[in-house]
């Protein structure tokens, strides 16, 4: 008896007619990402001038408010793979979750949420000060909307809005952004954060910050191992829009999400972020 939705045999979906093709459709889809993260995101780092007792407690607040986001994430790419039918796919995404929530090879074995905990307790968070932390009314909106894109999306556009916040961070992306950017707005992005490497800024040991660096580095390679899943499945123009929006909406939710985390940061090092500093939209 044959089952009547089998994954096993399935065949690589052929594009149907109206779709983008394969290589337009990457382009479309990483420049629609970067215009949005441009647009919405908020820069990454902290601003410059921050005695370093204060950018510690800064960057450890971020990661204990962030680490809702970083314990979750791996169930919502699950979600995904339970509606998805396809091999490749589920074999790119339980790859994935190994990392963070198994071991790292390249983190010396350690799941990425250990990473995290590590890094916090570096900067004097610890993790019963982690475990104990509520999150506040955005950062739980936030969360159940992730949860909603993951569960109650078709597995593309639902693997376009998860897996598109790794997506972000490779080759063909960053190429994207490059493109959207001159090199004198690069420059100034980098100059508004500071100038010094980040440990430098934080009083600490090199080596001793691995999480955001460790996240940077794997997601040029899972993202970019999704990116083409994506293409590759997204073989009608209805799919290709629907995972367009869903990517955008995810972004949008990041910007909330991260905003509020920042600004939880900044409280408790004890100033007050300035808005233009925030947006990246003010410095490109």
């Amino acid at each position: 008896m044959t089952m009547p939705y089998d994954g096993r045999s399935r065949p690589t979906p052929v594009y149907r007619e109206g779709a983008l093709p394969p290589d337009e459709f990457e382009t479309e889809f990483c420049e629609s990402m970067m215009r949005t993260a441009l647009a919405i995101l908020p820069q990454p780092g902290m601003p410059p001038g921050i005695a370093p007792a204060a950018a510690r407690r800064y960057h450890g607040t971020f990661l204990k408010y962030f680490s809702f986001f970083a314990w979750k994430f791996p169930s919502w790419l699950m979600a995904v793979a339970t509606q998805c039918p396809y091999i490749d796919v589920r074999k790119e995404i339980i790859e994935d979750c190994v990392d963070e929530e198994v071991g790292d090879p390249d983190a010396a074995g350690k799941c990425h949420i250990d990473v995290l905990y590590d890094e916090a307790e570096a900067v004097g968070i610890s993790r019963d000060e982690i475990y104990a932390a509520r999150p506040t009314p955005p950062i739980v909106a936030a969360i159940h909307a992730w949860e909603n894109l993951a569960r109650t999306l078709g597995w593309v556009p639902g693997f376009a809005a998860i897996a598109g916040l790794e997506i972000i961070h490779s080759e063909p992306a960053i190429k994207a952004r490059v493109r959207l950017t001159s090199a004198d707005q690069a420059e100034k992005y980098a100059q508004n954060l500071g100038g010094k490497a980040f440990h430098e800024r934080l009083g600490v040991e090199e080596g001793a910050l691995k999480f955001l660096a460790l996240h940077s580095y794997k997601d040029r390679f899972h993202g970019g191992g999704e990116l083409a899943l994506l293409v590759k499945y997204a073989n009608t123009r209805s799919l290709q829009e629907e995972s367009l929006w869903a990517m955008q909406t995810s972004l949008q939710i990041m910007a909330v999400h991260v905003t509020e985390v920042l600004r939880l940061a900044s409280e408790a090092a004890g100033f007050e972020l300035d808005p233009s500093w925030l947006s990246q939209a003010e410095i490109l």
